[in-house]
């Protein structure tokens, strides 16, 4: 008896010590050894592996599963296994139907204060995507009207209607007739910066321009070109800093649309410098993001708008304003130029009613000579719309007169610039 248990004692002790050497298993009814590349070989011809099968339910109530574990959930009739990384079940292969493949989302585009486009790759087999924005990353608190919203078959949709200056977070799911995909990773946006605006609506079309000029950059003399396209350049009027926080700062065209100095001396052309109503396609320059710098067209689509929406109104045409010359708008107190300029009450002041709160400001300018003229008389605003190779169209208002000017000039002179927004 006593010679059996040893035997058995040492019968296991050597299996045991056996097993432990032996890194991988062959199952089969060949005899055949396990692959060299393999744990687990699995050979047969008449049967098959079965991996654990259970509901939803059963397969929430695993704990800590480990990443890439595999079940087949009967509940969708679904292959998954557990993805660490998002803590959650990811489906592999469906039975009944293939669900969209997965997909990632990718940066927002078109960013601007109040609006940003959400982006994301093309899912095989999607029929349509849901977007979720919330100002959260775990989405508890999410934006009214993008919790779960259905887009469609699209790789992009414009988010409107959000404040200025805050962090977003955004996710889509794509979906088709068998189901919807888990969330996609999550991307964050911030919105730009809060930036005083003045609206005004005309022709089906609401325009926000600023309401200060720019004043941003290096301050150089004013007998200096703005040459240099490592950095933003200004002037300030007589050469004078405190210029610049009264009234804005002049800069040069190229500078202000963001082109090499040589572009004042070059005709560079661009659809950003011909479109009316530009929103995302027009040129930021050195404006603020989710600003551009506006079209000679998108001015006088301005103008025509403050003289024909704002008490009193003028009956000057669109057309007239976007292809006349010099003087445009009524002469009198329905004119453009004098619902545009700031008070007598404001500091600095002008000769204005500033009814439509655009606030002009009668900054002067730089000549291109590097002289400077006009303040206090006269305001002169850079459009994006180039004439010549050396001359670009412009906006001015001057005091005493109700309507605005519109021509051309030198695109070294230094001008105001207002921006509006995309």
């Amino acid at each position: 008896m006593i010679y059996k248990i040893i035997h058995k004692i040492i019968f296991i002790f050597f299996f045991s010590l056996h097993l432990s050497l032996i890194c991988q298993i062959s199952i089969n009814n060949t005899g055949n050894p396990p692959h060299s590349s393999s744990i687990l070989d699995l050979e047969s011809t008449d049967k098959g592996l079965l991996i654990p099968r259970m509901t939803t339910e059963q397969r929430n109530s695993i704990s800590n599963p480990a990443n890439s574990l595999l079940i087949f959930n009967t509940s969708s009739e679904c292959f998954e296994a557990y993805h660490s990384s998002s803590s959650s079940w990811k489906q592999i292969a469906c039975l009944n139907c293939m669900l969209p493949s997965s997909f990632i989302a990718t940066n927002a585009s078109n960013i601007s204060p109040i609006s940003f486009t959400a982006n994301w790759n093309a899912s095989n087999g999607a029929t349509s995507y849901f977007i979720d924005v919330s100002i959260n990353s775990n989405f508890t608190s999410l934006v009214p009207g993008y919790s779960n919203l259905n887009v469609g078959n699209v790789t992009s949709y414009n988010i409107t209607g959000l404040s200025c200056n805050t962090t977003y977070y955004y996710r889509v799911r794509a979906n088709n007739n068998c189901g919807s995909t888990n969330n996609s990773n999550v991307i964050m946006v911030i919105t730009g910066a809060c930036v005083p605006t003045v609206s005004c609506t005309a022709g089906g079309y609401t325009q926000f321009f600023m309401r200060d000029n720019i004043n941003i950059g290096n301050f150089i003399s004013g007998s200096l070109e703005q040459n240099n396209d490592s950095q933003i350049e200004k002037y300030c009027y007589n050469n004078n800093s405190s210029n610049c926080t009264s009234y804005g700062a002049l800069y040069q065209w190229a500078e202000a649309v963001g082109e090499p100095y040589s572009s004042n001396s070059a005709l560079i052309g661009g659809s950003w410098q011909t479109c009316d109503i530009c929103g995302g396609n027009g040129r930021q320059g050195i404006c603020p993001l989710g600003f551009h710098v506006p079209t000679d067209l998108e001015w006088s689509r301005y103008e025509w708008c403050v003289e024909t929406t704002i008490n009193l109104t003028g009956s000057t045409s669109l057309t007239t304003f976007q292809g006349t010359n010099g003087w445009r708008g009524s002469s009198s107190t329905a004119g453009p130029g004098y619902k545009m300029k700031v008070t007598n009450s404001h500091s600095p002041s002008w000769d204005g009613v500033n009814s439509s709160g655009f606030s002009a400001l009668p900054a002067g300018y730089r000549y291109n000579s590097s002289n400077f003229y006009d303040i206090n008389q006269r305001a002169m605003y850079w459009t994006a719309t180039e004439y010549t190779s050396n001359m670009s169209w412009y906006r001015s208002l001057y005091s005493n007169i109700h309507l605005s000017y519109r021509d051309t000039f030198y695109k070294t002179s230094g001008f105001s610039l207002r921006c509006i927004q995309n």
